[in-house]
């Protein structure tokens, strides 16, 4: 197993956590570079995704993306922005991340480099 494709996944993820952060940022501001800047990250994140799918099934790569993603934006807007985590959205969670590895259990090894 590679793990280069796996790197590229968490590459994305978190270009993408990063753009959608700056994204409640610049909401506020309305700056056009601030706006290009987070374009520009999430572009990047979706550049790396690419690189995953190669290597990676498209079904487990995306689920993957979207749910670490997902958790790390919570996370974020928990600590940082003071938005809570109630029974639901911890059960959405919880679901998301089963699924995601439901969905790897059940994909084929990456293809070699």
């Amino acid at each position: 197993m590679t793990w280069r494709p796996w790197l590229y996944l968490l590459a994305a993820v978190a270009v993408e956590v990063s753009g959608v952060t700056l994204m409640k940022r610049v909401a506020d501001s309305g700056a056009l570079a601030s706006f290009l800047f987070m374009y520009a990250l999430i572009g990047l994140s979706f550049y790396f995704l690419a690189l995953a799918v190669r290597r990676l099934p498209i079904a487990l790569a995306y689920a993957a993306w979207e749910t670490l993603g997902l958790a790390c934006v919570t996370f974020i807007g928990l600590r940082y922005f003071g938005e809570d985590l109630g029974p639901a959205k911890a059960l959405g969670l919880a679901a998301l991340l089963v699924g995601v590895v439901l969905v790897s259990i059940g994909a084929p090894e990456a293809q070699g480099e």
